[in-house]
């Protein structure tokens, strides 16, 4: 993506959150991954965010972190800084403690969201669509992604299954909403078109 539209597509991601933002869902935005470390020089503002690539986000999504134990806050992070985004997914992170306890989730591991819901979109995903997909992976309320799949943890999707009989956790939860102009039922705030980019060696 050339810079221009690398420019518009973080502003256009920035705007997304932003009207997501709710009791059970926050962000902050950074240009560095040391000001995300740091909690420094915040992006605040749609002008700002050209230089939106490090997010950090806190879902109040309760989750298992054991078995038996809840937490009810998940801390991650989000780099956008990926060759090729958004068609290469963002490089994603846990920063609170304790760890989900989720076959998605793992100390010192990326956080696992598939490839059928990134990569096989081929750019036509938003951040905001992300955050209600991690919010779902804490909730275990996602669709299955086969019967042999462990992830990080099988012994978690054992304690599921036993205990939840595969259920969501808390199946009332209502997750962040993406913003209804991002549908056309209200005007979007500024235009914006995902731009779907031919990977070498494929066909047409």
């Amino acid at each position: 993506m050339r810079p221009k539209e690398l420019a518009q597509r973080r502003q256009f991601d920035f705007r997304v959150v932003s009207d997501m933002q709710s009791p059970i869902f926050r962000f902050q935005a950074y240009r560095t991954t040391a000001d995300l470390e740091f909690d420094r020089n915040r992006i605040t503002s749609v002008e700002e965010a050209t230089a939106a690539s490090k997010y950090k986000m806190t879902l109040r999504v309760p989750t298992l972190t054991g078995p038996g134990e809840m937490s009810e806050e998940t801390v991650f992070g989000v780099d956008l800084d990926v060759s090729d985004y958004p068609l290469t997914e963002p490089a994603m992170w846990v920063i609170s403690r304790p760890i989900p306890w989720s076959p998605h989730f793992a100390d010192g591991r990326p956080i696992c969201i598939g490839a059928e819901f990134w990569l096989a979109r081929e750019g036509h995903v938003t951040l905001g669509h992300l955050v209600e997909h991690v919010a779902r992976m804490l909730n275990w309320d996602e669709k299955g992604r086969g019967p042999g799949y462990r992830g990080w943890n099988g012994e978690a999707i054992d304690y599921h299954k036993k205990h939840y009989r595969g259920l969501a956790l808390n199946p009332q939860l209502v997750y962040p909403a993406l913003p209804a102009w991002l549908y056309g039922t209200e005007a979007e705030p500024a235009s914006f078109e995902i731009i779907t980019h031919q990977r070498a060696g494929r066909e047409p």
